[in-house]
């Protein structure tokens, strides 16, 4: 097609160059020497509105084409921006979450320091001292 576009240019530049004589029409009226009415160009004439026609299609390609390789562009550059963005905001969450485990395991390190090292003590003495608080409690109320 590009091919077919470029040799019709070649054309239209060589006719171009080698019309010295403008290009002649003449106009019928119905019954002239034609049967109908109607516009007759001569060869220079119909070669020119050929040319002129392949020369506005292919500049429509190219401009087509031009302004689609821009969208693209712009569509690629949107694109990478988003990604880009994407990745940064995921790095910060994984950071995040990577700050907030840490924290997680520095504050159940420090309880397990805090705590008594004998649970089962204080637990029995707890029961111990509870049943003897009410049993006392029982007794006063009772006497």
């Amino acid at each position: 097609m590009v091919l077919n576009m470029f040799l019709n240019l070649l054309l239209m530049l060589s006719l171009s160059a080698n019309a010295t004589e403008p290009a002649k029409f003449s106009i019928l009226e119905y019954k002239a020497p034609a049967p109908f009415a109607g516009v007759i160009f001569d060869e220079k004439a119909m070669a020119k509105m050929l040319s002129d026609y392949d020369l506005a299609m292919y500049a429509c390609d190219i401009k087509t084409e031009y302004q689609l390789k821009i969208q693209k562009e712009e569509y690629d550059f949107k694109l990478k921006n988003l990604k880009i963005e994407h990745k940064a905001l995921t790095d910060e969450y994984d950071l995040f979450i990577m700050q907030k485990d840490k924290e997680i395991n520095i504050l159940a390190d420090s309880l397990k320091k805090t705590s008594p090292g004998y649970k089962w003590l204080y637990f029995a003495g707890g029961i111990l001292i509870g049943t003897a608080s009410s049993y006392g409690v029982y007794r006063a109320l009772n006497d």
